[in-house]
């Protein structure tokens, strides 16, 4: 997504600019004013456990994004001619990054040198591991994204002993005193095959609309160790402990909303979260040190999950797939873990996009659209559950002109369902 793209997004909520979506019909703006009456929002007050308690007076020291070394020698003619870079690359791997049209797919911008530079580390990436940050190509996040962050490093250890790195990333660049908080707070857990770095975009977004987040690298990737002997590379104990981390142990845990805890993941990450969603049921065998309250999965690769209480938004798009796009088939293939769900749910589907919407993946092009979709629809989600933010309504329930053409997209607050295509109520919409 563009810088000014990312901007209408990031100011979305501050701006107030829902009254345009009032104009899709009568039926959303009516079945807001019955959730609000009715109560419809599940969360708690947002006058969290930690807001008497918050001893904390300042942030700790934090820094920007990290980034990139020089180009190596070799890269650098790469960078400024793309006929070469064309040239070196697969030919059905170049035919993907240089055509600007296929099923609908867009490319990053290649006029701006910063961002080819970047398309070409990444794309370098890709072939040796560029998940680990020692590598000279690799992916360290989009570079319009790490100047606009605040980044608090950390490290800790799971409960088998191995270390993990982390960054706590300080709302509104650090701007704001942590004594406005308790503040809500995001984990972010990663897909497979990459750092916290990739997802940089996605955590600015919630900080800069007042969220503490937290991301960290799962073992094996990163700057994390390699899981132990005695590590089972557990990725549901991983993200609990990292929540323990956080509430327990972090330099900003006085500043923290116990009770507006959301978790965000893609693809391996988007698996974990829903683990962590299983331990929010009443039977849970492994239950959460602190509650969770909502939960998005974006691109999850499996269609099997048990249901708990916790609200559960995942986002898919028309050619999404485990690893490579599956042209117009996975959505229906991620549709029944959307039915199998029994809380407050929805199902965005985004037209043309692929697994690459939520990251900066350079062979894995996708729409200029799906960053937009994933970010509108992921903090509308948290604002509704976390913070009580009936507005947010008015994303979840007001359709989009980029939501599929193919395959529903729906939206289940309550007793009702709404049913999307495209830009307008699906004909199967009916309130139920």
């Amino acid at each position: 997504m563009s810088v000014s793209g990312y901007r209408i997004v990031n100011t979305y909520f501050q701006l107030g600019c829902w009254k345009k979506q009032l104009l899709r019909g009568l039926v959303v703006p009516l079945l807001i004013l019955s959730l609000v009456a009715c109560g419809g929002s599940s969360s708690s007050s947002t006058s969290g456990s930690a807001g008497s308690g918050n001893s904390l007076r300042a942030w700790p020291a934090s820094q920007p994004g990290e980034d990139p070394p020089a180009a190596p020698e070799e890269l650098a003619p790469l960078i400024t001619n793309l006929s070469l870079l064309s040239a070196a690359l697969p030919r059905d791997v170049a035919a993907r990054l240089f055509d600007p049209v296929a099923f609908g797919y867009t490319i990053n911008d290649i006029s701006d040198p910063v961002i080819v530079e970047h398309m070409v580390r990444s794309t370098l990436a890709q072939g040796q591991d560029g998940s680990r940050i020692e590598h000279a190509y690799h992916w360290y996040g989009h570079p319009y994204e790490n100047p606009n962050v605040a980044l608090v490093p950390v490290e800790f250890n799971n409960r088998y002993g191995t270390r993990l790195h982390g960054e706590i990333v300080l709302p509104k660049q650090g701007l704001v005193p942590p004594t406005q908080g308790p503040f809500p707070v995001i984990v972010a857990l990663q897909g497979l095959n990459t750092n916290t770095a990739m997802y940089r975009w996605w955590h600015r977004l919630f900080a800069d609309n007042g969220y503490v987040v937290f991301a960290f690298d799962f073992s094996g990737q990163g700057r994390s160790d390699d899981a132990g002997e005695s590590d089972p590379d557990n990725n549901l104990h991983d993200a609990q402990d990292a929540i323990r981390y956080l509430f327990e142990d972090s330099p900003v845990a006085a500043a923290l909303d116990a009770d507006r805890l959301g978790v965000i993941g893609h693809s391996m990450g988007a698996a974990a979260a829903l683990r962590v969603q299983e331990q929010e049921a009443a039977d849970a065998a492994e239950p959460n040190p602190v509650r969770v309250r909502a939960v998005v999965a974006a691109a999850p690769v499996f269609e099997s999950v048990t249901a708990s209480p916790i609200p559960v938004m995942i986002q898919t798009g028309d050619h999404d797939g485990p690893i490579a796009p599956l042209p117009f088939v996975n959505p229906a293939v991620v549709r029944p873990l959307y039915d199998s769900l029994s809380s407050d749910r929805a199902f965005i589907v985004a037209e043309a996009a692929s697994h690459a919407q939520h990251t900066n993946y350079p062979l894995l092009p996708t729409s200029t659209w799906g960053r937009e979709i994933a970010a509108n629809y992921s903090l509308a989600w948290m604002e509704y559950y976390l913070n009580n933010n009936t507005q947010a309504l008015l994303t979840l329930l007001g359709g989009h002109p980029h939501l599929s053409y193919l395959h529903d997209s729906l939206v289940r607050i309550g007793d009702s369902e709404q049913s999307y295509r495209g830009n307008g109520l699906a004909p199967s919409g009916d309130e139920l």
